[in-house]
């Protein structure tokens, strides 16, 4: 114990030496430590029991105060108890457990040694724990079925019973799975349905009323797997909904086609197809192809499909050759088909394909005059000695060809009048005249003769048989 000197009147304390101390020692043997020790484990119903030691023994009955707890739930008293250990030095402790029908985990009832009087708690043993079984059989697990209770239409609500058998003992989460055919607003995925103890609960799925006409459609809901519940036979189901607006009035569109500008031999022949008025939809319209001429186009039939929007392009490809040919088209003509008409007065466009070759060099001609023969007088004073100027095939531009009249027996400006001319074979001709004026002199002086020589030609090559003879036969 210790004396300390206050402060206090008529004195002043010590500064070094205000207090002192004397040591008291205790002459009392300790106290026992008190253990505790668990029994055998248990079956739910039984007794958990446990032993409290004293060591050394106490020479008289001692109090010592245990705290009961259990892990799970299986009726045990809990909470604090005391235990009177006699001189013998230990003590029973037992811990009722209720039997009850719930399945449940398996658990457990402690006993623990708390501080008190005339005792000490064992380091190592102040605690000890009895396990505790449970004895009932797990309850059979639902199975969960659905089945559609109401459809009908648009804007209605579609309903579907969800029953678990058994019933569960507590309330079921169940997973489902909405999904639709058709678009009537109804929310679809996943959701979860709470089945209460009464074993069934109603999935309500809501549909929009729209203006929109639309086919028929349903709403399904599936049961897909979870926890607490297996899948039944029964998995899922479709509920009908109807639509109940009025189709709209169609309006056919009438189609046309109109050309783009004319190309030329290698370029791109464009067609514009209308739809007037424009589709609801992608409409699929025929057309044809056809060309006049050799220019490579891809001919037969062909599918256009005209967007909302309302057109279509239609390119048709067109191939730069090497041949000098006329110039041609290419047409493209609306066919009749589903869903739409064909334009009386533009059903068909032509875009114009003009040639780009020159043509190749003609082989000219050749030229050939042939003899001639007349009667001196035979048409009066002055007659027409004739040579026919032939062309060995056609041209398609005038010839003109040149010729020079000789003297033979005959004398120029005595039985004839000649010199030098031309003469021409017009284009798409093959022959021209010649004609020499011979006249009638009254004398007896037998037959006589000229030469016509064929001197050049503008278009033309003179033959072989570019000479020939007139004969002027004497008529004395």
């Amino acid at each position: 114990m210790s004396v300390t000197v206050d402060t206090g009147d008529g004195y002043t304390v010590s500064a070094t030496q205000t207090s002192a101390t004397v040591s008291v020692a205790d002459d009392d043997a300790p106290g026992p430590e008190v253990s505790v020790t668990a029994g055998a484990g248990v079956t739910e119903g039984g007794s958990a029991g446990f032993t409290v030691t004293a060591s050394p023994a106490p020479s008289e009955d001692l109090t010592v105060s245990v705290t009961v707890s259990q892990d799970g739930d299986y009726g045990a008293t809990t909470g604090s108890q005391t235990v009177t250990i006699g001189t013998g030095g230990s003590a029973t402790l037992t811990v009722a457990t209720v039997d009850d029908s719930a399945d449940e985990a398996d658990g457990s009832v402690s006993v623990a040694v708390a501080a008190g009087d005339g005792y000490s708690v064992s380091a190592t043993q102040g605690t000890a724990k009895v396990s505790v079984a449970d004895n009932d059989d797990p309850p059979p697990t639902p199975e969960v079925n659905i089945s559609a209770t109401t459809g009908g239409e648009e804007g209605q609500d579609v309903t579907f019973t969800l029953t678990a058998t058994p019933a569960p003992s507590e309330t079921l989460t169940v997973n489902v799975t909405v999904t639709a055919v058709g678009d009537f607003g109804a929310t679809t995925g996943s959701r979860t349905v709470t089945i209460a103890t009464g074993g069934s609960a109603t999935v309500t799925v809501a549909t929009v009323d729209d203006d929109a006409d639309e086919p028929d459609g349903s709403v399904s809901v599936s049961v897909d797997a979870g926890d607490g519940y297996s899948v039944g036979a029964l998995s899922a189901d479709t509920a009908s909904v109807l639509d109940n607006d009025d189709a709209p009035l169609v309006v056919e569109p009438e189609i046309s086609v109109t050309a783009g500008a004319g190309v030329t031999e290698g370029g791109d022949a464009v067609f514009t197809v209308t739809a007037s008025p424009a589709p609801s939809a992608p409409l699929a319209v025929t057309v044809t192809i056809a060309q006049q001429g050799d220019h490579g186009a891809t001919t037969g039939s062909q599918t256009v499909t005209i967007a909302t929007g309302g057109s279509a392009t239609v390119t048709v490809a067109t191939v730069d050759d090497d041949a000098d040919e006329p110039d041609g088209s290419v047409s493209v003509s609306v066919d009749a088909g589903d869903g739409y008409s064909v334009s009386a007065s533009q059903g068909t466009a032509t875009v114009n394909v003009a040639d780009n070759d020159d043509a190749p060099p003609q082989e000219a001609p050749e030229v050939s005059v042939a003899d001639g023969s007349i009667v001196e007088g035979q048409f009066g004073y002055l007659s027409v000695l004739e040579f026919r100027v032939t062309l060995s095939e056609e041209s398609d531009e005038d010839v003109t060809v040149s010729y020079v009249i000789r003297s033979g027996t005959a004398i120029n400006g005595l039985d004839y009048w000649g010199g030098t001319g031309t003469v021409t074979i017009w284009a798409g001709r093959t022959s021209a005249t010649i004609g020499v004026n011979v006249k009638d002199d009254g004398r007896q002086e037998g037959d006589e003769t000229l030469t016509v020589e064929l001197t050049g030609a503008d278009g033309a090559v003179i033959a072989a048989a570019g000479t020939a003879t007139g004969t002027i036969i004497d008529d004395e």
